[in-house]
């Protein structure tokens, strides 16, 4: 997966060290750049959309519960 391509995932919005993830319903986990709206949304079931900028980061560009 090259940088700059976009995604749409599902899976369970998490926190991690301070960060956000998704944990992807196969076992993946991406880490997020979101914005801060994003953490009404922890512990739930979430479809986003954003594009890659680092090996396992995306720069979500919309999210919303499942």
């Amino acid at each position: 997966m090259p940088r700059g391509s976009f995604h749409i995932e599902t899976g369970l919005l998490l926190r991690q060290r301070g960060r956000l993830i998704l944990l992807r319903e196969d076992g993946g986990i991406w880490r997020l750049s979101a914005d801060a709206e994003a953490d009404q949304l922890l512990g739930r079931r979430v479809r986003l959309e954003g594009i890659r900028i680092g090996f396992d980061l995306l720069d979500v560009t919309r999210i919303a519960p499942c």
